[in-house]
């Protein structure tokens, strides 16, 4: 029998199995009687629902397994922090057809008013601290970014004059509106939030270096923009998608730019400082006011040193527009960097219009190109367009020394990431001591 005919002789659920494997999280179907027949006997139940559906993203982007893959991992050390909690009086299940949202049952009698009345809650509160603290871990390397997974509580009494599966169900619908509501409640703590870090303009910014592989010299750095610590806004993606929300990506923006430049004081002469800008901001005035030049006059930096760093996931509504305000900064001397460079079509088309002197390869090539022939034939196809087009490749997000190898084998000239160095702070570069007087 063919591989087809295999295929097609599989039940439905059959084919789905051999495609992205067995669901480790049970349906809510196939656990249904259990739960209804606690909730009988207990005359309550309680109810954990977290909400993955950020996940979905990954299986937009990597497919359906890698989706699983986090998935089942996320379960996993759910099911492991309850089991220390609870112990094994509780029963994790799926919903019908969005599986991700995971669903935890939690069995007490009606009687245990203190778990009902305090221990949920509390429990619920803690999954969520959880889930946020090992989040970034969970979705690697996947993503660099997640929005908030919700997470609620809620419970219900069995009533004898209606049937138990209504009252269940009724249980998940209002525990989803309240995880939605939790999720609204955060996003909008930090708007606020945000607001009072550009009113304050309460932001740091470490800048991470940018190197020549063949010897690691340095020749420049990437201002990064970091929020304060323990406000949930630490991160630029964190930042600028809260600011996305609440129409303030310019202000953060313009923020972001003038921080870069005021805590650069210990660059060096000749060095070249890369600042990341949104599309929209190149059209910004203050870039030709005169403040901005004596800034630069400070830094000891001359006009050629800086490199306006573009990214094409900002989309870019209409290039020949956006390429004449490129072309003004480039009379004036600046650089011109195109980041996130290989992460789709649309930004090999950027690369075409804009003509940069620079293509920041994602990290996302990067990653794991050491074992992977096939980004290794992207990052050479990518070297051999920069080269027609008298651009220079840098390599972004490089972590390890077999990245670093492959990518230097590979003919980069540049490269940054943590194997390379981190960000860190702008040290001001010691001035010289006053000198003695002579007798």
């Amino acid at each position: 029998m063919s591989g087809d005919e295999k295929q097609g002789s599989l039940s439905s659920r059959d084919r789905v199995v051999a495609m992205y494997g067995e669901r480790s999280i049970p349906a809510l179907p196939d656990e249904f009687p259990q739960i209804v027949e606690r909730l009988i006997d207990d005359e309550a139940v309680g109810l954990i629902l977290v909400d993955a559906t950020p996940l979905s993203e990954i299986e937009v982007m990597h497919g359906a397994q890698s989706f699983r893959k986090t998935l089942d991992t996320l379960a996993g050390r759910l099911r492991a922090r309850l089991a220390r909690e609870v112990g094994d009086s509780f029963r994790m299940t799926a919903g019908t057809l969005e599986e991700e949202h995971i669903l935890i049952f939690l069995h007490r009698p009606r009687s245990d008013r203190e778990f009902y009345g305090a221990m949920l809650p509390r429990l619920a509160n803690d999954l969520r601290d959880y889930v946020e603290l090992c989040l970034k871990r969970i979705v690697y390397p996947y993503l660099t970014e997640l929005s908030d997974i919700a997470v609620a509580h809620g419970s219900c009494f069995h009533r004898p004059f209606q049937r138990p599966e209504t009252q269940i169900r009724w249980l998940i619908e209002e525990t989803l509106r309240s995880a939605h509501a939790v999720v609204d409640r955060i996003g909008r703590e930090r708007g606020e939030r945000l607001r009072r870090i550009l009113c304050d303009e309460n932001l740091s910014t470490v800048y991470e270096p940018i190197v020549q592989l063949k010897d690691r010299t340095t020749i420049g750095y990437e201002a990064l923009t970091r929020g304060p610590v323990g406000s949930g806004l630490e991160t630029p993606q964190k930042l600028f998608s809260i600011a996305n929300q609440f129409n303030l990506e310019y202000e953060l923006d313009n923020l972001c730019r003038r921080m870069a430049l005021k805590n650069a004081d210990g660059i060096r002469s000749g060095d070249r400082l890369f600042l990341n800008i949104l599309p929209t901001s190149i059209h910004d005035p203050e870039f030709g006011k005169e403040d901005f030049q004596r800034t630069l006059e400070r830094l000891g930096l001359a006009p050629q040193s800086l490199v306006l760093e573009v990214s094409e996931r900002q989309a870019i509504s209409n290039y020949p527009i956006f390429r004449e305000a490129i072309d003004h900064f480039l009379k004036l001397g600046f650089g011109i960097a195109l980041d996130d460079t290989g992460a789709g079509y649309a930004s090999l088309e950027a690369a075409l219009e804009l003509n940069p002197d620079f293509l920041k390869v994602d990290m996302s090539l990067i990653r794991g190109i050491d074992d992977n022939p096939q980004k290794q034939e992207l990052l050479s196809g990518l070297q051999r367009l920069a080269s027609r087009m008298d651009a220079t490749v840098i390599a972004e997000g490089i972590e390890t020394e077999a990245e670093l190898t492959t990518v230097r084998e590979l003919g980069c000239t540049y490269g940054q990431g943590y194997a390379i160095g981190r960000g860190t702070p702008m040290c001001r570069a010691p001035s010289a001591p006053p000198a003695e007087d002579e007798d």
